[in-house]
C-alpha cells in the first residue's frame, strides 16, 4: 500500500525521492488518488497523507536526481502507472 506522507528532512525519510518529467528517465511512474483503499497494494498508486501514523512511507522530495533512492514520474492513469525496471524498493512502498 503506498501512503505516502511527504516529510521535510532526509533524516526523517524512509526514501529520498527526485521527480522526472520524463517517463523515460523514471524508475516508477505513479498514479495519484485520492482514495486510500484505492492505494492499497499497490507500489504505482500513490495516496498522500498528512500524519506520520497513517503513511506505509515517509518521503523527502530532493531537487537533484543524484543522491535519490527513487526517481518517478506522475502519469494521468492507472493504467499507465507502473515500475519501469526492477529495483531494490519494489514491493516496499
Amino acid at each position: 500500500m503506498a501512503l505516502i506522507n511527504v516529510v521535510n528532512s532526509r533524516a526523517e525519510a524512509d526514501f529520498i525521492v527526485h521527480e522526472v518529467d520524463s517517463r523515460s528517465a523514471a524508475d516508477l511512474l505513479v498514479c495519484k488518488v485520492d482514495s486510500k483503499r484505492d492505494a492499497i497494494r499497490h507500489d504505482d498508486v500513490w495516496c498522500f497523507v498528512n500524519s506520520r501514523a497513517d503513511a506505509t512511507s515517509n518521503i523527502n522530495f530532493i531537487n537533484t536526481r543524484a543522491n535519490a533512492d527513487l526517481l518517478i514520474c506522475y502519469v494521468n492513469s492507472r493504467g499507465e502507472s507502473g515500475w519501469r525496471t526492477a529495483h531494490p524498493l519494489l514491493g516496499k512502498l
